[in-house]
């Protein structure tokens, strides 16, 4: 809600899929798991010794969920008033960072398929492997008529990512070297 306000506040004039994106991106896991590792947040989780023998402390989704927790906890202690302050005293500096909607990979491979009339790009779990606290995930994303790319990450979503941009570069590439051919 506070970050949501704070978009609104920054941008007043800004259309309403642009401020969801900006929304998107400053809500999502990567943006708390940065604040917890400004905060050294990590430092202060109490896991179990093989946990934290295992670089628990370090794991983004316990330093998003950490995160989070302190958000709560300031809520619960201190009222929305100390929650929206610790909100925007660490959300502030990121959106100012770029005034552009931020648009990942996957997003941009959606607009760009569908600027064509290419479909939707479809996602596939190609395997999941490692230790519960450090996954590592597998994804293939593929476009009828373009092919597909694989990408690993450490999230499902990291992985998708990964490999949307990955199969975005590659078709963007093979369409910029028809067109110098065409140029030629």
């Amino acid at each position: 809600m506070v970050v949501a306000a704070m978009l609104y506040e920054a941008f007043p004039n800004e259309a309403e899929g642009a401020l969801s994106q900006r929304y998107a991106a400053l809500v999502r896991r990567q943006a708390l798991e940065d604040v917890a590792r400004r905060l050294a947040l990590g430092r202060h989780l109490v896991l179990g010794g093989g946990e934290g023998a295992a670089g628990g402390r370090d794991n983004p989704a316990y330093l998003a969920d950490a995160c989070e927790a302190v958000i709560g906890a300031l809520y619960i202690d201190g009222g929305l008033a100390a929650a929206e302050r610790f909100v925007r005293r660490h959300w502030e500096p990121a959106m100012g960072a770029d005034v552009r909607p931020p648009r990942d990979a996957k997003t941009k491979l959606q607009e760009w398929t569908q600027a064509r009339s290419l479909g939707l790009p479809a996602y596939r779990t190609l395997s999941s492997s490692g230790p519960d606290h450090a996954p590592l995930f597998e994804v293939e994303a593929s476009v009828a008529g373009l092919g597909s790319a694989v990408a690993a990450g450490t999230t499902k979503r990291a992985a998708e990512q990964g490999a949307a941009g990955a199969l975005l570069a590659r078709t963007e590439r093979a369409a910029d070297g028809a067109r110098a051919a065409d140029d030629g």
